[in-house]
C-alpha cells in the first residue's frame, strides 16, 4: 500500500476515553497503518472539562489543515473503524471538502468528520470556531448543534453514506461503527473489565466535578479555553 504521510487520521480521547475505548482507538490505528495515513489519538493532557473534550475536535480540524494535510479524517473515541472501511479520499465530490453523515436523528453527526484541505474546509471551521460562544437554534449535544448549523449554511458540505457514520443500524454493513450516547448501538460496545472500572473511575470524577460547577466551561469563555488547550496540544502533537 503506497504511503500517504499528507492524509491524517485522528481521535481526541481526553479524560482517559483512550483506555475507556481502547479496542476503537486499536481499529483506528489499524486503519491508518493499512492505508499508510498518519495517526494520532489525542489523550493529553488527561484531564480536562467535558465541554472542552468535546469542542477540541473542530480546534484541531483547523490545526490539521492548517499543518498542511491534504485530506483529514476525525474519528470519535466511541468509533470503530471497520476493517471495509476504504480510503478516506475515496469520498471526493467536486466543490465540496467537508464531509458528513446522518446520525439517528436524521441531522449529521460529528462524530466523523473528513476535510479537504482548501480554504472552504478552513473557513467552515472558523464558522463553528466562530460561533462557540453563543447559542444556534439547532442547539444539541457538545459541539454538535453548531456543526449542524453550519453545515445547513454551507455550499461545502458533502454528505457521506451512513455507513460512514453508522449510529443506528446493527445490521448495517458499515465503515464506522458509532457506539454514540443514547444511540441504539452503545449497548453493543462490549469493555473489558479495566475499562470498565475506569470508565466508572471518570464518572465518578465527573460527578464530583459537577456538584462544584467545574464540569463545564461558560459559552461565553469557550473560544478562549479553546484556543488555550489547542496551544497545549500542539506543542503535544507535531501533527497539529
Amino acid at each position: 500500500m503506497p504511503m500517504s504521510p499528507d492524509i491524517l487520521v485522528f481521535s481526541v480521547a481526553l479524560n482517559h476515553y483512550d483506555r475507556i475505548y481502547d479496542r476503537n482507538i486499536a481499529s483506528h490505528r489499524a486503519y491508518a497503518a493499512r492505508h499508510g495515513y498518519d495517526y494520532v489519538c489525542v489523550s493529553r493532557p488527561a484531564w480536562t472539562t467535558v465541554t472542552e473534550a468535546v469542542w477540541l475536535k473542530i480546534e484541531l480540524l483547523r490545526s490539521s489543515l492548517a499543518k498542511g494535510y491534504r485530506w483529514v479524517l476525525f474519528v470519535d473515541a466511541d468509533c470503530e473503524l471497520r476493517a471495509t472501511a476504504p480510503r478516506v479520499e475515496s469520498v471526493s465530490k467536486p466543490d465540496k471538502s467537508v464531509y458528513l453523515a446522518a446520525g439517528f436523528s436524521g441531522n449529521v453527526n460529528s462524530g466523523v468528520i473528513i476535510a479537504r484541505n482548501d480554504p472552504a474546509a478552513a473557513a467552515f471551521f472558523d464558522t463553528v470556531l466562530d460561533a462557540s460562544s453563543r447559542p444556534v437554534p439547532e442547539m444539541d449535544w457538545g459541539e454538535n448543534g453548531h456543526v449542524i448549523h453550519v453545515a445547513k449554511r454551507s455550499d461545502t458540505v458533502g454528505h457521506l453514506d451512513c455507513r460512514w457514520n453508522n449510529n443506528a443500524d446493527p445490521s448495517l454493513e458499515d465503515f464506522v461503527r458509532h457506539y454514540s450516547a443514547g444511540g441504539p448501538m452503545r449497548p453493543l460496545y462490549s469493555m473489558g473489565l479495566i475499562a470498565r472500572a475506569i470508565q466508572l473511575a471518570v464518572r465518578v470524577r465527573l460527578k464530583l466535578l459537577k456538584l462544584v460547577g467545574r464540569h463545564q466551561v461558560a459559552q461565553i469563555a469557550l473560544p478562549d479555553r479553546l484556543s488555550t488547550l489547542g496551544e497545549r496540544c500542539r506543542r503535544l502533537y507535531p501533527q497539529f
